[in-house]
């Protein structure tokens, strides 16, 4: 008999060549507690991303890796949410500058809410991150707050969905760059779904593939055209 998955980790994936072995050997120790499978999504890699993804898939039974043409962190993440097989679905960057222990804390609060997320702005946060980045990321929530209303930071890459949630909410999500987390708590709102938002421990990585300025402008744009849908002033993709 097959074994119901319990846990499934989301790996979103661009030129990660360098990082994606230490990433799934930081996670194993935590999702081996658990029935559990490591979803590697590639989204429009050019180095060696995509068959290191091979080789790990080969070398673990529960690690899947699914490869996409185009390029886009929201894509990547709807695509591994929708995929991925387990009552808790936990997505997370690869430089894991959340540490992989803190998904026992996600699943323990996602007993009890339907979307659990980490936050790098509640008191008990510890956050290492550049003072620029930090302006950046609260003009940013500035713009979204009245879309996610109560909500401190919708923008760290590490939250966790129960699977009926994570269905409803990924199946209707359009968003494929970096504002999709946006839209993803903003639809789980809009239907109802407890969340949940929790301090955690965060490092920023130099290493990141976040472009800060041409990613914010692509930010900016979709939430704008949220916005829009959201009162009706444009129909839904």
């Amino acid at each position: 008999m097959i074994k119901p998955v319990y846990l499934s980790v989301i790996v979103p994936l661009h030129n990660e060549q360098t990082r994606l072995e230490q990433c799934i050997e930081r996670l194993l120790p935590h999702v081996m507690r658990y029935s559990w499978e490591i979803i590697l999504v590639d989204n429009g890699s050019t180095d060696r991303t995509w068959s290191m993804c091979q080789v790990a898939e080969t070398i673990y039974n529960h690690v899947r890796s699914i490869r996409l043409a185009d390029r886009g962190k929201g894509l990547a993440i709807r695509t591994g949410m929708l995929a991925a097989l387990g009552r808790y679905r936990y997505m997370c960057d690869v430089d894991l500058s959340t540490p992989p222990k803190e998904i026992h804390r996600f699943i323990e609060k996602a007993r009890a809410y339907d979307v659990v997320i980490g936050s790098r702005e509640l008191d008990r946060s510890t956050v290492k991150v550049t003072t620029f980045r930090r302006f950046i990321g609260r003009v940013f929530h500035r713009l979204v707050s009245s879309l996610v209303p109560g909500l401190t930071d919708t923008q760290c890459g590490f939250k966790m969905f129960r699977d009926y949630a994570a269905v409803q909410i990924f199946e209707n999500a359009t968003i494929n760059g970096m504002a999709f987390d946006v839209e993803a708590l903003y639809l789980a709102d809009r239907n109802g779904y407890s969340i949940h938002e929790m301090p955690v421990t965060w490092a920023h990585d130099p290493n990141s593939r976040v472009r800060l300025l041409e990613d914010s402008f692509e930010m900016f744009v979709d939430v704008l055209s949220l916005s829009a849908r959201r009162f009706n002033l444009v129909p839904s993709p």
